[in-house]
């Protein structure tokens, strides 16, 4: 027979006044029957913090400090990643999406005749063949 183990289920609360209330009541629970739990002893800690059972390496869920809901005390020293890793954050900016180009292409709209455009569009690379061309002619 499988284990009930505490559970810290969050997800159907909102972000009232009540509902921050009820998390921390819920988180006080999960706390106290994992802080029994590991006293029982039978249990050991993975590198990433979650408990496991010794017997049978079930997952019995994570240490309840990193559950901890956090306090407006808590969120008042929070600071912004910008301002928290900001090496990290110049890195992570720079990798972002395509280097800028040298000459960005601007979208335009051409009216052409259906016939010329059929001929163009024979070629699956018909794009890059009419700017081409566009550049040869141009003066």
């Amino acid at each position: 027979m499988t284990r009930k183990w505490p559970t810290f289920v969050t997800k159907d609360l909102g972000d009232t006044e009540q509902d921050a209330a009820e998390m921390q009541r819920r988180w006080e629970v999960y706390d106290s029957e994992m802080k029994a739990l590991i006293k029982a002893g039978g249990v050991h800690q993975d590198d990433d913090g979650w408990w496991v059972d010794n017997a049978t390496g079930e997952l019995i869920g994570p240490d309840p400090e990193i559950e901890r809901p956090l306090t407006k005390a808590d969120m008042s020293k929070a600071k912004p990643f910008k301002d928290a890793l900001p090496d990290l954050y110049e890195s992570i900016q720079r990798s972002r999406g395509r280097p800028k180009s040298d000459d960005p292409k601007q979208p335009v709209t051409l009216r052409l005749p259906q016939s010329v455009l059929e001929r163009w569009q024979r070629d699956p690379d018909w794009r890059a063949n009419m700017v081409n061309a566009l550049e040869k002619q141009a003066p």
